[in-house]
């Protein structure tokens, strides 16, 4: 192992220069590591005025945002993969899916609310039409960017917004030195999807 290189391995075994632990280097090899995946989905939340909101935290599947006061509309922002041959209603089609969501609960003071917009009949803008047949009650995968109204807001209070994520992933990630604007796989214009404003 050369001296640049030790220590500096991925989970997966895979060197940041495509060689694999205690394996030569081949051209397969360097291909797939080009392909690398991650199981992070970047989830987060971007308001209508363009400010980014990071998780506080995760909990039993519940991914957990603090919400400024007077912030009324949201996206769910995350990364995307292309699910040819996955098995469920959309598993069939190349459409981009982000991450899977059942539960979202808005929390204000002692107040708590049930958000099921993401569950109507027609999918608002940036969720999937149809439901995700294997699971026992409906849930929806976002595209990436998924629009999420929050309804009434109590004036001038800070609001905790929980989403429960069943699934996502795995993501593809660019390779250093390129852009997702270099493959279509991460860069949903690029694969003929506009992305919606």
């Amino acid at each position: 192992m050369s001296r640049s290189n030790r220590g500096r391995y991925d989970r997966g075994g895979v060197f940041p220069n495509g060689a694999m632990t205690g394996a030569r280097s081949t051209p397969e090899r360097e291909e797939a590591a080009s392909a690398a995946t991650t199981h992070d989905a970047d989830l987060h939340l971007m308001t209508d005025q363009g400010v980014t909101l990071r998780k506080m935290r995760e909990a039993n599947r519940y991914a957990v945002f603090m919400l400024p006061p007077g912030v009324g509309t949201v996206r769910v922002m995350s990364r995307t993969v292309r699910p040819v041959g996955m098995p469920g209603a959309c598993g069939d089609e190349c459409r981009p899916r982000g991450v899977l969501v059942r539960h979202i609960k808005l929390f204000e003071g002692t107040v708590a609310r049930h958000i099921v917009m993401h569950l109507a009949q027609k999918a608002p803008a940036g969720w999937h039409e149809n439901f995700y047949a294997p699971r026992p009650e409906p849930c929806r995968w976002t595209d990436g960017q998924a629009l999420l109204h929050l309804g009434p807001r109590h004036p001038g209070m800070l609001g905790v917004l929980c989403l429960e994520v069943l699934a996502g992933g795995p993501y593809g990630v660019a390779p250093a030195g390129s852009t997702a604007a270099d493959h279509p796989c991460l860069n949903p214009e690029a694969a003929g999807k506009p992305v919606q404003q």
